[in-house]
């Protein structure tokens, strides 16, 4: 779990540090430079960073089988698209076989719907 979170951190730093950086370090020659807007960039990421922190912990501590573990994350915590490897990141510990397993159940009961195949394939939740 804590691989994945990381790893959601590297995504959420991106252009905006560099922008960031760029308008706290204005006028420093003249030692009037600013270190507020990387700072509130900062503090947003860290916050950012804790909300998928505190989902994927959620996600993780839902009692019942794999399969409900699954189910749930899937139903209720994943993003409306999303592909196998996506729950696989959220939900360690439980095998792609599992997780298939239940996107299948799903695809049957209309909860979801698959779109291409392989790895590019990705997943829709449908609408109740």
């Amino acid at each position: 779990m804590f691989v994945g979170f990381f790893r959601g951190c590297g995504a959420l730093i991106a252009d905006e540090y560099y922008a960031a950086l760029l308008r706290s370090t204005d006028d420093w020659h003249d030692d009037q430079a600013d270190p507020w807007p990387w700072l509130s960039y900062f503090v947003n990421v860290l916050a950012s960073a804790y909300q998928v922190f505190a989902r994927r912990a959620a996600a993780d501590r839902s009692g019942g089988t794999k399969q409900d573990r699954v189910r749930t994350h899937v139903l209720k915590h994943a993003a409306p698209v999303f592909r196998l490897a996506d729950v696989r990141t959220a939900l360690p510990g439980i095998s792609d076989q599992t997780i298939r397993l239940v996107l299948e159940e799903l695809k049957n009961e209309q909860k979801v719907s698959p779109q291409g195949t392989g790895r590019g394939a990705v997943w829709r939740r449908i609408p109740d």
